[in-house]
């Protein structure tokens, strides 16, 4: 599943985990990237991460920023409307 996230300057998402594995791209801005057992970096566009199963994370957006995340399985509360992040 593919989504595209569009954020403003100055948003942290909350810290969280999902039993999906998820690739992240950035299309444009900066982001720094915050995951369970590994230093912050920081992401300029064309730059990805991948986030395993299970582990906590969340990102802080330095300008507005565009991702597209990409998850596996499906994720389900999105096409129910009620995301986690």
């Amino acid at each position: 599943m593919l989504v595209q996230f569009s954020f403003p300057a100055g948003v942290t998402s909350a810290r969280h985990s999902h039993p999906h594995e998820q690739i992240g791209y950035v299309v444009s801005g900066e982001i720094d990237v915050f995951m369970e057992g590994l230093e912050a970096r920081r992401l300029t566009p064309g730059g990805s991460y991948y986030v395993p199963s299970s582990v906590k994370h969340y990102i802080k957006t330095l300008t507005p920023t565009v991702l597209i995340d990409a998850f596996t399985p499906l994720r389900e509360d999105f096409l129910s409307g009620n995301p986690c992040r």
